[in-house]
C-alpha cells in the first residue's frame, strides 16, 4: 500500500511519518529541501513535484498551508490521477477554496475529501488529532484504514464541506481557550502565585482545557519557537473564522474580543512565534498603563 503526500511541513511530515511506522510505504513531495530529508531520513520516497507517480497510490494527502499552494496542487493533481482515486484535503480553508479545490481535483473522475485536523503539529507526531472526514461514505472507508494511523479519532462529518465547518468551530474555541489560558496566568502574576503551581491546579481543576495543558508551559517558559501552532497560520486561520461568523450574522462577543488580542500579536510578535505568545500582548498592555 502507498500514500502519496503533497506537502511535506510539519503536517506533512508527521503524516509520513506516523504511516512508514505503520509499515506503510509513503512518496512525498514538496519543493522545499528540508521536508524531503526529513522523509528519506524516516525511509520515505520524495519527489519535488506532483507528477504521473501518484497516479500509483493508493491514496493522496494534500496538506499544503496556503490557498495559492492548494489551488496549484489541486489542478496539477487533476491531470494525473485515476478515475476514483482518493484524495484527502486536511487543511484549513474557506468554503470557496475547497470547493475550488474539489472541482479541480475532480474534472477526470478522482474524489476529494474534506479532511480538516484539529491538533498542533506536536500532536500530530503522537497521531493524537481528531480528523473531521466529510464526503462520499465510500470514500472515506476507502481512506480510514490510513487515517486510522493518523489520529485518535475520526468524525464523520457529513457531506463535503461539513468537515471544514467544524474545523471552524474547533478553533473558535482553540482560539478562546489560549487567551482564556494566557489571561488566567496573567491574572495569577499579578496575585504573585508561583506559576507552576497555578498550572497543576488549572491543569488537574474545573478549569482545564487542552490549550491550557499545551500552551500555559509555554507562556511560563516564555519559550515560544519552535511553534506547536505558529502565528501565520493562526491568523489565516481566524480570518476564515471571522469571514464566516460575519457571513452567519451572528453575535460573538468572546471571539471578537479574542480577535483583537491576536491583531496584536500580528503586529508585534515575530510570525514564527506560537500562539502562546498572545501572553505577551497582556503583558506588554498592562506595561503600557
Amino acid at each position: 500500500m502507498t500514500v502519496g503526500i503533497i506537502g511535506l511541513g510539519i503536517m506533512g511530515s508527521a503524516y509520513a511519518a506516523n504511516l512508514l511506522s505503520a509499515g506503510i510505504k509513503v512518496v512525498g513531495a514538496d519543493p522545499a529541501t528540508l521536508g524531503r530529508e526529513r522523509l528519506e531520513a524516516a525511509g520515505g520516497e520524495t519527489r519535488e513535484t506532483v507528477g504521473a507517480w501518484v497516479a500509483d497510490c493508493d491514496l493522496i494527502i494534500i496538506a499544503v498551508a496556503s490557498t495559492t499552494a492548494l489551488a496549484a496542487v489541486s489542478w496539477t493533481l487533476a491531470e494525473f490521477l485515476k478515475p476514483d482515486q482518493v484524495v484527502m484535503e486536511t487543511g484549513t480553508f474557506a468554503m470557496a477554496d475547497k470547493l475550488a479545490a474539489k472541482e479541480a481535483v475532480e474534472t477526470g473522475g478522482a474524489i476529494l475529501l474534506d479532511t480538516p485536523v484539529s491538533g498542533t503539529g506536536i500532536q500530530a507526531a503522537k497521531a493524537d488529532l481528531v480528523i473531521m472526514a466529510s464526503g462520499p461514505e465510500t470514500a472515506i472507508e476507502h481512506a480510514r484504514p490510513f487515517m486510522e494511523h493518523l489520529c485518535h479519532t475520526i468524525m464523520i462529518a457529513g457531506e463535503f464541506g461539513a468537515g471544514s465547518k467544524l474545523k471552524y468551530v474547533a478553533n473558535h474555541a482553540v482560539a478562546l481557550h489560549n487567551c482564556a489560558a494566557a489571561e488566567t496566568l496573567h491574572y495569577a502574576d499579578a496575585l504573585e502565585l508561583d506559576r507552576d503551581v497555578v498550572y497543576r491546579l488549572l491543569s488537574k481543576g474545573a478549569g482545564q482545557s487542552k490549550m491550557l495543558d499545551l500552551r500555559m508551559p509555554l507562556m511560563i517558559a516564555g519559550e515560544y519557537t519552535p511553534a506547536t501552532a505558529h502565528m501565520a497560520m493562526f491568523e489565516k486561520d481566524l480570518s476564515i473564522i471571522g469571514a464566516d461568523i460575519r457571513a452567519q450574522g451572528i453575535l460573538t462577543p468572546m471571539f471578537d474580543a479574542v480577535s483583537a488580542m491576536y491583531d496584536k500579536c500580528w503586529t508585534t510578535l515575530p510570525q514564527n512565534y506560537d500562539t502562546a505568545a498572545v501572553f505577551e500582548v497582556y503583558r506588554d498592555l498592562d506595561n503600557k498603563k
